[in-house]
C-alpha cells in the first residue's frame, strides 16, 4: 500500500515528496523481490539492524515502511484504503485522513509543515461527497 506524501498527492493534497512510501504487510513476501528486479532494483530483505530495503534504481524513489505511526496494524488500514489510479496502474493508498492521523502522531517537524494542506485536501473532498 502507498502511504505518506505520495499517498496524499495521489488523493488530491497540495505538497510534494522526494520519494514513494511503500507499505508492507510482511517483509517475507516472495513476491517482492521479483517484482523489484522487473522494475530495474533490487530487493534487501534486511538483516541484523539494517532494515529491508529497495536498492539500485529504485532506492532513490522507494522506501520501505513496516510501521506507521499512530496507525493499526497492516491489515487493519489495508481495509480502509483506497485505489487510485496513477499512470493507469490502479494502486492501493492509504486514506487520506489516516495519513493525518499518522503526521500528527509522529510529530516530527516535517509532518507539522504538511498538515495545513493535508487539512485542506480533506476538508474539499469531504465537502465533494456531500
Amino acid at each position: 500500500m502507498i502511504v505518506g506524501l505520495t499517498a496524499a498527492i495521489a488523493q488530491g493534497a497540495n505538497t510534494v515528496t522526494r520519494d514513494i512510501d511503500l507499505w508492507f504487510e510482511t517483509i517475507a513476501d516472495p513476491g517482492i523481490g521479483p517484482a523489484a528486479k522487473a522494475a530495474g532494483g533490487m530487493w534487501i530483505s534486511g538483516f541484523g539492524l539494517m532494515p529491508a530495503q529497495l536498492g539500485g534504481a529504485l532506492g532513490d524513489r522507494f522506501d520501505v515502511v513496516n510501521h506507521m505511526s499512530g496507525l493499526d496494524r497492516f491489515e487493519v488500514e489495508y481495509k480502509r484504503a483506497k485505489t487510485v489510479t496513477i499512470d493507469g496502474v490502479s494502486v492501493s493508498v492509504l486514506p487520506l485522513d489516516r495519513i493525518l492521523v499518522s503526521k500528527r502522531a509522529a510529530d516530527r517537524l516535517k509532518d507539522r509543515a504538511v498538515i495545513p494542506a493535508l487539512e485542506e485536501a480533506l476538508a474539499a473532498i469531504e465537502e465533494s461527497e456531500t
